[in-house]
């Protein structure tokens, strides 16, 4: 089968991922429903945790984070669903079996991946620029100072010039690239997990090789609108009833919640309600749409 090039598949994918939250909006509607209730608690605990003067919680945090992820799990399963076998199932969509443990195992797993991948690019751009520094500091005509000695950290980019600054900004790009590339591979992987009924993580690189890229910018022209209508949201939020649900760490003044939980309940929710009714249907539409492009087998 002769290989469809990477950018190809892209006009078609965006299409039928259009036409797929216009055809099932009621079922995205419903799939917004239990991520808008976990976004409650993870706001107001994300809040908690990024306030200089509240006392950080991490354990009601990361239990809040884990009833978001699961919640999330549960309506991203709903829609792929629907997308790779075209109906729903469970109560309101809604299922708790072998398909949501696959899917949250699967993006356990690309989580995981995207994090190595890029803790290994920040210690290489580190060491490439720590070299670049004492390149600049010899340049410079001075001997680097020793932190044991002097007790002082030295400032890396204190002697940077024109030369230094664009080979920082380059190498910078160039890792930026290479890693949003290697993740793009991977997030096909929870379609696979739904569509061939085991965990998939990093064998879905065999068919997104050298297509990575053109994951990421599909994903970018879907999901930034989308991001702009949920961040509009959180703006009017804080404009008009002065609860900023889109930047949790203002929820809190000197150490206390600041705002009406009559007022934060209802708005945290519709935040993430929102959220989660625009960006997974578009995400399972979209990786669906060129998971079947790109050869993935079909569902049984």
């Amino acid at each position: 089968m002769t290989r469809i090039s990477s950018f190809t598949a892209l006009p078609g994918a965006l299409v039928r991922t259009l036409a797929f939250f216009r055809h099932h909006p009621g079922h995205a509607a419903l799939a917004g429903i239990l991520p808008g209730f976990a976004a409650i608690a993870l706001t107001w605990q994300t809040g908690a945790v990024t306030n200089d003067s509240v006392a950080n919680n991490w354990a009601l945090f990361l239990l809040a984070f884990a009833g978001w992820y699961a919640a999330m799990t549960l309506s991203h399963a709903s829609m792929f669903r629907i997308a790779l076998r075209g109906r729903p199932s469970g109560f309101l969509g809604y299922s708790l079996g072998a398909d949501e443990v696959r899917l949250a195992v699967s993006w356990a797993l690309v989580f995981f991946l995207i994090i190595v991948a890029a803790g290994i690019a920040l210690v290489i751009y580190g060491a490439l620029m720590a070299a670049v520094s004492i390149v600049s500091r010899d340049t410079a005509g001075l001997t680097p100072e020793d932190p044991a000695a002097t007790g002082n950290i030295p400032d890396l980019t204190e002697f940077y010039g024109v030369t230094e600054w664009s080979v920082a900004i380059i190498l910078g790009a160039v890792f930026a690239i290479l890693l949003a590339g290697f993740a793009g591979r991977l997030l096909l992987a929870p379609a696979a997990s739904i569509a061939r009924r085991k965990v998939q993580a990093l064998s879905v690189m065999i068919f997104t090789r050298k297509r990575g890229l053109a994951v990421v910018l599909g994903a970018i022209l879907c999901f930034v609108p989308a991001g702009l209508l949920v961040h509009g949201l959180g703006l009017f939020a804080e404009q008009v009833f002065n609860a900023p649900v889109h930047q949790p760490a203002r929820l809190f003044d000197a150490g206390e919640f600041a705002v009406d939980w009559r007022i934060y309940v209802p708005l945290a929710f519709l935040h993430g309600w929102l959220a989660a009714f625009l960006t997974v249907p578009l995400f399972a539409g979209f990786t669906t749409a060129l998971y079947r492009a790109w050869g993935g087998d079909d569902p049984a």
